[in-house]
């Protein structure tokens, strides 16, 4: 009885009251159904005692007994009696069931209003179906929406677990719904995030991917589409979100844009990584051989270029006796100086690289033999500058040989060969600097 009593101020507290129920116009009934009840059956009582009277002549008791006061009296006392016998039953059997389901009612409302609550199991909710009549199949039917309910339930509680974030855009492209994991992923709690429109939440890149009326902007008419994009974080920074978007502004039931995303952010770096170190030295961040090849093919064959391009090799003289002496460790740290030296001589369209060990690469497109010769000079001059490493101060040499491409070397390998040649010549000449000549 305590927890009906419960179950019932909470129903009061929401408004759903069992004893004086909202009539349809949202007015509450100025008398309950049980008052109103009572009344009707001491109407009742009183009108079959007013007429018992009659009846009792036509059945043979003599008109003075039947029209006696007293038997009136005793008539009008028994309709009474019987009419109030008739509202206790109804009371106790009917009100009882009601005030069951009016707490039952009250206790689903609190849990299906909170879809992640701990609350105990679903079927101690039941109500029991004690009979074939009208308030068994009642009862019937409010298990059954309790086992719709309960699948709901579970349904919002699964989208709220989820790692990713699931939202709903509606026609006006505000978020009208979303999941309880965008605080995990994107820091913001959902109550932050209700009722923004989407675009305000993306990068200034990212949001012509969505029209003003927030849906995504779709190829070739696709309802549903996946796209990265860079959505803002709570701590100011940007994560990049995986979005799988699916139209259903035509659906009268979802009416809007639903939305799931997923945080590729780590993905992505790590993607960015390896393929950087497929395409980088490790030691030096420099280009590595196989980029400086591909880059070398792409400035032949740019039309834009004319396929004009000059190719400098350059080797450390007296880098092995620094490994030599002081070790490998002092030769990495001097090897990690040489693109700082390099780059700062070169244009932003030339490309320093390192192909291995000591050797280096420059790739300097649209430039002439002589323009060639005079950077090279530049670069050795920044390479006999000493090298500060551990308290050291180390003194290297280099030697350069330089091709241009042309007719006898329109492809990579023909000009990283001549200029490896020239390379050769000039350390065995001790010049410093050579161009390749036929």
């Amino acid at each position: 009885m305590t927890d009906l009593r419960a179950h019932t101020d909470r129903a009061d507290a929401l408004g759903v009251s069992s004893r004086t129920p909202p009539v349809a116009g949202g007015t509450p009934a100025r008398w309950g159904v049980f008052p109103r009840l009572a009344v009707g059956m001491a109407l009742l009582g009183l009108a079959m005692g007013a007429v018992f009277p009659l009846f009792a002549e036509l059945l043979g008791v003599p008109a003075r007994y039947a029209g006696a006061p007293s038997f009136r009296t005793a008539c009008l006392a028994a309709g009474l009696v019987l009419g109030g016998a008739n509202w206790l039953l109804v009371r106790v059997l009917i009100g009882r069931r009601l005030r069951v389901l009016a707490g039952r009612l009250t206790t689903v409302a609190r849990i299906v209003g909170d879809p992640v609550t701990g609350d105990g199991p679903r079927t101690a909710l039941d109500l029991p179906v004690e009979s074939a009549d009208d308030l068994g199949a009642t009862a019937a039917a409010f298990n059954s929406l309790l086992t719709a309910l309960e699948r709901e339930r579970r349904f919002r509680s699964v989208v709220h677990a989820t790692s990713d974030v699931m939202a709903l855009l509606n026609p006006a492209g505000e978020i009208a719904f979303v999941s309880d994991s965008i605080t995990d992923v994107l820091g913001w709690a959902r109550e932050d995030v209700l009722g923004q429109r989407v675009r305000d939440l993306l990068h200034a890149e990212d949001g012509d991917l969505f029209t003003p009326a927030g849906a995504p902007i779709t190829r070739d008419q696709a309802r549903d589409q996946v796209f990265v994009v860079q959505v803002r974080h709570r701590d100011g920074g940007w994560r990049h979100l995986e979005i799988s978007s699916s139209d259903r502004r035509d659906d009268p039931v979802i009416g809007g844009v639903l939305l799931t995303a997923r945080d590729v952010t780590e993905r992505l770096e790590l993607q960015r990584r390896l393929s950087f170190q497929a395409t980088h030295d490790d030691l030096t961040g420099l280009p590595n051989r196989a980029a400086v090849l591909d880059r070398a093919d792409a400035l032949l064959s740019d039309p834009r270029g004319g396929g004009r391009l000059a190719v400098v090799f350059l080797d450390l003289d007296g880098f092995k006796e620094v490994n030599d002496t002081l070790g490998h460790g002092h030769g990495d740290q001097l090897l990690a100086q040489v693109g700082p030296r390099l780059r700062p001589l070169v244009r932003d369209t030339d490309l320093v690289g390192r192909l291995g060990g000591d050797e280096f690469a420059v790739l300097m497109p649209g430039v002439s033999a002589a323009e060639a010769v005079s950077a090279a000079t530049r670069l050795r001059a920044a390479l006999q500058q000493p090298f500060p490493v551990e308290g050291h101060e180390l003194d290297v040499d280099a030697s350069l040989g330089i091709a241009v491409s042309g007719p006898d070397a329109a492809d990579t390998g023909t000009l990283f060969r001549q200029a490896d040649i020239a390379m050769y010549r000039a350390k065995a000449g001790r010049t410093g600097v050579a161009l390749f000549d036929a």
